[in-house]
C-alpha cells in the first residue's frame, strides 16, 4: 500500500474517533439535567401550597415531591411540563399540617432522566376557613355568636363591630385561646342597633400566629327590652295577624296598613324580597307602625328542599335596605315547607320561623266574607293567623276583622310580641312556632 493511502486511512480513522467521542458526549449530556435551585413558597392555603423555583435550562419539565414533615416518605404529587413553567400547586392537603417538599427537573421522561441534588422546603398549611353557626340576639342588649369547632385549631379570633359587617377596619378583636370554646356573648349593646361579627381559627407555627381565613360576616339586630312593648298585656288574650307575599302592586297593602294604624294594631308581614325592594316607602311605614318585618324568600319560586341559603339571605338584604336598616326578625317558608337548611340559615341570621294555627285560605277563596268567617268563627287566644297582603278581598275583610277582634278583647300584636308575652322569653332563632307556645319542628 502506498504511503499516501496509509495516511488517508489514518486520517479517516482519527475523524471517526473524534465523531464518536462527540456523539458519546452528546449522549451523556442528553442523559443529564441540572438541579433545581431557589425553591420557595408563593402562597399557602388550608389545603394547598404553591411553589416556585429557578428555571433549569434544557429541562422538559419538573416533578414536585411531597412527604409528611420529617418522615422522608416522599411521593411524586405533581408534574409541571415545560422548561419555562416554574410554578406549581400541590392540592388536597390536610389543614394546619407540616409538609416537606422538593422539586426536580426532568429531561426525556421516558428514559427517566432527572436531576439528583434536592433542596427540601418545609411548609405548614393554614387552618380551614371558619363557619359561623349562628349570631343571634334573644335578650335585650345582648348578642351571642356560635361557630364550628376546628379540631386542629389552637384558638380563635373574633372581630366584632357595630354595623352590617361591610367594613371591619375599626373592629374590636377578641382572642379565644381555648380551642374547645365556640361561643362568645357580647353584652351592653345598643338595643335595636345592628352589629356584625366574623371569626377565624389559628395555630402557632415557628413562634408566629398562623391564622386561617375569616369566616363570612354575620350581622344581627340587637333585641330590645320586653318592657318596650308596654301596650301588650300578658294577662289578656292576643293574636298575631300575619300577611304573606307582599308588598303588593295594588292598593291592598296600603289599605291594610291604614286599618292597622286607625285602630293602633300591629301585624307581621312575611315579604318577598324582590317586592320589598320595589316598595321602600311601604316597608318604612310598617316599621313606623310597629309592625314586624318577615322574610318569605327572594322571589317565592322555590319550595321545601329547593329553597337555598341565597333565597333567604338575598331577601333579608333587600328588606333591610328597603326599610332603612331594619333586618327581618322572622321567616316563613313558602307553602309552609320547612327544611333543616332553612332552619340553619334562619338561626344564622337570628330569625325565628312561624307557621300558623289558623289558615284563612284567602288565597283560594278571594272572598271577603269567607275570610271574615274563617277568622271570626275559629279565632283563639295565642293564634297565628295566615293571610296575604296582596288581595283586595283580604284588605276588605280586615276592615271588619280588626275592629271586631278588638271589641272582643283581643290584642293584635306581632309574632315576636305574642311569643314574648305568652312564654316570657324572646322567640328562639331557628325554631318554628305553630302558635304562641307550640314549636313545630317537623318538616311540613
Amino acid at each position: 500500500m502506498s504511503k499516501s493511502k496509509i495516511i488517508a486511512a489514518g486520517t479517516v480513522l482519527i475523524v471517526l474517533v473524534i465523531v464518536a467521542a462527540f456523539s458519546a458526549m452528546s449522549i451523556v449530556q442528553a442523559k443529564s439535567v441540572a438541579d433545581v435551585e431557589k425553591i420557595a413558597v408563593t402562597d399557602t392555603g388550608a389545603a394547598s401550597v404553591k411553589l416556585k423555583w429557578k428555571k433549569v435550562s434544557a429541562a422538559d419539565g419538573y416533578y414536585i415531591y411531597q412527604s409528611p414533615a420529617g418522615e422522608q416518605n416522599y411521593e411524586k404529587v405533581a408534574t409541571v411540563e415545560g422548561e419555562r413553567t416554574v410554578e406549581g400547586t400541590v392540592e388536597n392537603l390536610e389543614q394546619a399540617t407540616e409538609y416537606d417538599f422538593y422539586v426536580t427537573a426532568y429531561k426525556d421522561s421516558q428514559d427517566n432522566v432527572e436531576s439528583k441534588e434536592v433542596t427540601v422546603l418545609t411548609v405548614c398549611t393554614k387552618p380551614l376557613k371558619q363557619k359561623i353557626v349562628s349570631f343571634t340576639s334573644e335578650d335585650a342588649g345582648v348578642a351571642e355568636v356560635e361557630w364550628e369547632i376546628n379540631p386542629k385549631a389552637e384558638g380563635y379570633q373574633l372581630q366584632f363591630i357595630k354595623g352590617d359587617g361591610s367594613d371591619f377596619k375599626d373592629a374590636e378583636t377578641v382572642d379565644i385561646e381555648d380551642k374547645a370554646t365556640n361561643t362568645k356573648r357580647f353584652e351592653a349593646l345598643e338595643e335595636k342597633a345592628t352589629y356584625a361579627v366574623r371569626v377565624r381559627s389559628y395555630i402557632h407555627y415557628q413562634d408566629k400566629l398562623l391564622p386561617g381565613k375569616w369566616s363570612k360576616a354575620q350581622s344581627v339586630t340587637v333585641a330590645e327590652k320586653m318592657e318596650a312593648s308596654q301596650t301588650v298585656d300578658a294577662t289578656k288574650p292576643m293574636v298575631a295577624l300575619t300577611f304573606d307575599d307582599g308588598p303588593g302592586y295594588n292598593h291592598s297593602s296600603d289599605k291594610i296598613l291604614d286599618i292597622l294604624e286607625k285602630y293602633g294594631a300591629r301585624a307581621t308581614f312575611f315579604m318577598v324580597g324582590q317586592n320589598a325592594q320595589d316598595h321602600p316607602d311601604n316597608l318604612k311605614r310598617k316599621v313606623a307602625l310597629g309592625c314586624e318585618l318577615g322574610n318569605h324568600t327572594w322571589d317565592h319560586n322555590h319550595y321545601g328542599d329547593n329553597v337555598t341559603k341565597e333565597d333567604i339571605s338575598k331577601a333579608s338584604d333587600a328588606i333591610k335596605e328597603a326599610s332603612g336598616g331594619y333586618a327581618p326578625t322572622c321567616f316563613r317558608s313558602p307553602g309552609g315547607n320547612t327544611t333543616e337548611l332553612i332552619r340553619e340559615e334562619c338561626k344564622a341570621e337570628g330569625m325565628a320561623l312561624y307557621y300558623w294555627s289558623l289558615d284563612t285560605r284567602d288565597w283560594k277563596t278571594r272572598n271577603a266574607d269567607s275570610i271574615y268567617d274563617a277568622v271570626m268563627n275559629h279565632i283563639e287566644d295565642g293564634d297565628i293567623v295566615l293571610m296575604h297582603e296582596i288581595y283586595d278581598s283580604t284588605a276588605e275583610a280586615i276592615e271588619r276583622i280588626v275592629p271586631e277582634l278588638i271589641q272582643q278583647g283581643y290584642q293584635l300584636v306581632t309574632c315576636q310580641e305574642l311569643v314574648r308575652a305568652k312564654t316570657g322569653k324572646n322567640p328562639e332563632a331557628g325554631q318554628q312556632y305553630f302558635n304562641a307556645t307550640t314549636i313545630k319542628n317537623e318538616t311540613s
